[in-house]
């Protein structure tokens, strides 16, 4: 079952307290928790509950896990296991009272099929997360089919949000981000190094240096990734840069920057698909102006690959006609 699959969230199964366990031993119901659905599991994590404990077996909101790397360990390959992680104020106008720490980790994810979801109510930009160290990954992504949803990733002095890569063992196919935010501080959102068949919708991106981010020396071509519903603001070097990339569907995401907006040089600040192939490039909002011979016009802004399809991308005086030259 792909992690895209699972519903959350699931009624709560426990039954608290007719079927309590051992007295005295919080989550002590079976060795990997009960099932909340026909075939996966739960796992709660909470850095600011009292009780947060990484020596149990995570499945009870009220005895959580304190850290998404146990929460992993947990879980087993496709069979529907969630990593439910709990909301926190740690943002800049946050009261920082009861739930002042964010996740603060660095984590591999090796269980194809997982979904890891931010469980945040009342927060529009969703559960804060930042990497453990300086200029360090949030999410390395090493397996295929994760979902991750309802993060706000924060940078710590740089740093990457997600990171989903093939690295010749482990493959880093199919994932699916969604409903996260991506702040000023991080030098990537999200890194595709020859990942596939990605699902990278409705999702900010605000003043990262780069929103979605291949490099074109280091690291493998992406292909055949949906790009779509996104907003990027002011993403300095690169909104979409994505140098290599082959068939891939890249629609209905809108893109501002300030240089675009004729405030100074704008090369490839939106979308750049140098040397890349077959790509589907459409219905996309841009600040930038049509072809006009200047450093914030569409050519300049944007870079098409060979053989790519560029229709009917929204610029702010009229439709674009033909792939950026």
């Amino acid at each position: 079952m792909p992690a895209s699959d699972v519903r959350y969230p699931m009624p709560l199964q426990r039954l608290n307290p007719w079927y309590p366990g051992q007295f005295g031993v919080p989550g002590a119901w079976t060795d990997t928790g009960e099932r909340m659905h026909c075939t996966g599991t739960v796992f709660y994590v909470d850095p600011n509950h009292s009780d947060a404990n990484d020596q149990r077996d995570g499945t009870d909101p009220t005895a959580p896990l304190a850290t998404v790397a146990t929460a992993l360990t947990k879980c087993q390959a496709y069979q529907g296991d969630v990593i439910a992680v709990m909301a926190n104020d740690y943002w800049e106008y946050g009261s920082h009272a009861s739930y002042a720490l964010p996740v603060e980790e660095s984590v591999t994810v090796t269980v194809p099929g997982v979904r890891i979801v931010g469980v945040s109510p009342s927060a529009a930009l969703g559960v804060y997360w930042r990497p453990a160290t300086v200029d360090g990954t949030c999410i390395l992504v090493h397996a295929t089919d994760v979902l991750v949803e309802g993060f706000g990733f924060l940078g710590r002095a740089g740093g990457t949000g997600i990171y989903a890569v093939w690295d010749g063992t482990n493959y880093g196919d199919n994932p699916t981000v969604r409903h996260c935010f991506f702040d000023d501080d991080l030098d990537e959102g999200i890194i595709l190094d020859f990942s596939w068949y990605a699902d990278i919708h409705h999702n900010m991106f605000d003043q990262c240096a780069y929103g979605i981010y291949t490099d074109p020396v280091t690291m493998g071509d992406p292909a055949y990734n949906r790009i779509y519903n996104n907003w990027f603001h002011d993403c300095g070097t690169g909104a979409i840069w994505q140098p290599g990339a082959d068939r891939c569907n890249i629609y209905e995401n809108y893109i501002y920057n300030s240089a675009a907006a004729g405030l100074g040089a704008a090369v490839n600040t939106m979308i750049n698909l140098t040397n890349g192939s077959q790509n589907f490039v459409h219905r996309n909002t841009l600040s930038c102006i049509l072809p006009a011979a200047v450093n914030w016009d569409y050519d300049a802004c944007n870079t098409g690959g060979l053989s790519d399809a560029w229709c009917q991308n929204y610029l702010t005086n009229g439709v674009s006609v033909s792939a950026p030259t």
